[in-house]
């Protein structure tokens, strides 16, 4: 799993997923957000994780994770939190409630 700027869009990134189950690649797009925030990515991996353990496929626990992160990095940027503390993850907790629509993520060819 790994985020990767999309070629030619300069405010969107990518998280690309495979799953080796069944040999497919997840894609899911997000717009891309300047700020870097301590810990966001072990907050990304902990929802993936959680979601798995739920019971969600990759590709929406990978979808969950995306949203979840992108809010809290919104958040915290929106609150000028210095970034040294790291994310305001609890301000964005009940956004993992929310369900994830099919059209959120993708299969890449």
């Amino acid at each position: 799993m790994t985020s990767v700027p999309v070629a030619g869009r300069k405010n969107l990134s990518r998280v690309v997923a495979f799953d080796r189950e069944d040999g497919r690649f997840w894609k899911v797009d997000g717009t891309y957000i300047p700020p870097h925030y301590p810990g966001t990515g072990d907050a990304f991996a902990s929802v993936i994780v959680g979601g798995l353990l739920q019971g969600d496929s990759l590709p929406i626990a990978l979808d969950r994770a995306v949203q979840f992160v992108s809010m809290a990095i919104r958040s915290t940027f929106g609150y000028n939190y210095p970034s040294r503390e790291g994310g305001l993850l609890e301000r964005v907790l009940t956004n993992l409630r929310a369900p994830v629509t099919a059209s959120s993520y993708g299969m890449m060819e």
